[in-house]
C-alpha cells in the first residue's frame, strides 16, 4: 500500500544517508584538526570510506539486473530443488568476518572517544549558532551508522560467494549425468549453457571486483606508503582503526579472489573427470555408433579447450595467482609489523 511504498522511500533515504556519511571524513578531521593532516592521508580516508556507497549501488543495481533475475534466480531453484537448501558461505569466512568486525567496531568506538575529547576543545573555541552543532551530531551519528556501511561491502563478497557455489553445483551436476548411456547432443547444449552463465557472470561482476577487490588492494598499498612516510600517523594518531578496517577490507578481497579461483578449480577437474569417465567407458554416447570414436574425440578436445576459467577484467583467477597475492601481501606487511614492535 501507501505506507508501505512511503516506509520502503524513506528507509531507502536512510541507507544512502548511511552510506555516504562517512565519504567526507578528512573533512571532518580537517575541521577538528586544521593543518594535522597532508593531501595523502586525506586521499586514504576517502578511498577507504568510498566503498560502502560503491558497495551499496552496485547491490542495488545487481539485484535488479536482468542477469540476476534470469541467470542467478533460475540456479537459486535449481539447487533448492536439488538439494533442499540454499547455498550459504562457510563457516570459516563467517568466524573471520564475525572476530574482525568486533575488533574494527571497538577500535572504532575508542577512536570516536578520542574524536570526541578533541571536539570539547574544538567547541570551547569555536561557539555553534545551534544549540546542537552539524559537527556534533556527525560525530554521534557516525559510529551508529557504522553497522551500515560495514554491511554493504561484507554482503557484496558474501553474494559472490554463494554465486560461485551455486555455478560449482552446476558443474557437479553437469558431470553426475555422464554417469551411463546419455545423448551427446544433451550434454553439450548443458555444457554451453553452464559456461555462456558463467561467461555472463563475469560480464555482470566487472565493477563488482574492482569495488570488492581493487579498492582494498589500494587501500593497503596506500596504508604502506602513509607507514612508510608518517609512521607516527598510523601507530600514535587517529589512523589506528583505519588500519584494522583495512584487514577488513583484505578479509572481502580474499574472499571474493577465493571464490573466484575455486571456480576455476573446479571447472578443470570436473573437465578432466570427464574425460576419464569417458575413457573409461563409464559414460557413453546414445549417437550413431558409427561416427562414435569421432564424437569422443571432438567432444573431449571441445572439453579440454572450451572453458580457461573465470576471467574478470582481463584478469584469469586462479589458485596459483591467489597465493602469489598473498605471499607478495605478507612480504609486504611482515618488514611493517616488525617495525611497529620494535618502535612499540
Amino acid at each position: 500500500g501507501i505506507f508501505a511504498a512511503l516506509f520502503y522511500a524513506l528507509y531507502g533515504i536512510f541507507v544512502v544517508f548511511c552510506q555516504i556519511l562517512a565519504v567526507p571524513w578528512a573533512l571532518y578531521m580537517q575541521w577538528l584538526e586544521p593543518g594535522a593532516q597532508d593531501w595523502f592521508q586525506n586521499s586514504f580516508l576517502t578511498v577507504i570510506c568510498s566503498q560502502a556507497p560503491l558497495a551499496w549501488l552496485f547491490l542495488r543495481w545487481l539485484l535488479t539486473s536482468d542477469h540476476f533475475l534470469t541467470k542467478i534466480v533460475p540456479m537459486i531453484r535449481e539447487e533448492q530443488e536439488r538439494s533442499g537448501r540454499l547455498p550459504c558461505i562457510g563457516r570459516h569466512w563467517q568466524c573471520a568476518y564475525g572476530g574482525i568486525s568486533v575488533i574494527v567496531q571497538c577500535l572504532y568506538v575508542i577512536w570516536l572517544y578520542i574524536i570526541w575529547g578533541k571536539y570539547l576543545d574544538y567547541s570551547k573555541s569555536h561557539k555553534s549558532k545551534f544549540p546542537i552543532s552539524p559537527l556534533e551530531i556527525t560525530l554521534v551519528a557516525l559510529p551508529v551508522t557504522f553497522p551500515y556501511r560495514l554491511l554493504a561491502p561484507m554482503l557484496l563478497c558474501q553474494i559472490f560467494s554463494v554465486m560461485a557455489k551455486l555455478h560449482i553445483a552446476r558443474m557437479e551436476e553437469y558431470q553426475a549425468r555422464h554417469r551411463g548411456r546419455n545423448s551427446g547432443k544433451a550434454l553439450f547444449q548443458l555444457l554451453k549453457r553452464n559456461i555462456g552463465d558463467r561467461e555472463a557472470e563475469e560480464q555482470a561482476w566487472g565493477c563488482g571486483f574492482l569495488i570488492s577487490v581493487g579498492l582494498p588492494c589500494i587501500s593497503v598499498a596506500m596504508l604502506v606508503v602513509l607507514f612508510i612516510r608518517c609512521e607516527e600517523c598510523v601507530i600514535e594518531h587517529w589512523l589506528f582503526p583505519s588500519s584494522s578496517y583495512v584487514l577488513h577490507l583484505v578479509v572481502q578481497s580474499a574472499q571474493t579472489f577465493v571464490s573466484a579461483a575455486q571456480i576455476t578449480s573446479k571447472s578443470k577437474k570436473v573437465r578432466l573427470k570427464i574425460v576419464e569417465m569417458i575413457l573409461m567407458r563409464e559414460a557413453t554416447f546414445t549417437e550413431n555408433q558409427a561416427e562414435y570414436g569421432f564424437q569422443v574425440e571432438a567432444y573431449t578436445t571441445y572439453l579440454s579447450n572450451c572453458y580457461p576459467g573465470f576471467c574478470v577484467l582481463g584478469t584469469l583467477v586462479t589458485n596459483e595467482l591467489v597465493t602469489q597475492l598473498g605471499n607478495v601481501l605478507a612480504l609486504t606487511a611482515l618488514p611493517l609489523v616488525v617495525k611497529y614492535l620494535v618502535h612499540t
